[in-house]
């Protein structure tokens, strides 16, 4: 699944790295139960000098999932290596660096 992703609150820094396209990579679950996805860039982006080709995405709204037809409010969280994002990963090991919104392209 193709998706855009927009700033949506939380990090103002963040917002110049946004808006951004790519693909869901894989679904996975962390280790309290959230619904995630991985989200693979289509060009990596630069915050506070690292590189990024992942963030890992949630939905923030209830009952809403990422993908459907409505704009879908998300927490985003940096992810430096793709292979530590197993099912059953701990959030807390990958920073919490803003909300957004995806849509689907």
């Amino acid at each position: 699944m193709r998706l855009q992703l927009e700033y949506y609150d939380h990090n103002e820094s963040f917002a110049k790295v946004l808006p951004v396209a790519g693909e869901v990579a894989r679904s996975l679950q962390s280790k309290d139960g959230g619904e995630w996805v991985l989200f693979q860039l289509d060009v990596p982006v630069r915050y506070e000098g690292i590189p990024y080709e992942y963030f890992l995405l949630r939905s923030r709204w209830r009952n809403t999932v990422i993908g459907g037809k409505e704009p879908t409010s998300v927490f985003i969280l940096l992810v430096r290596d793709m292979h530590d994002v197993q099912d059953g990963f701990d959030v807390h090991n990958f920073p919490h660096v803003a909300w957004g919104m995806t849509q689907v392209l």
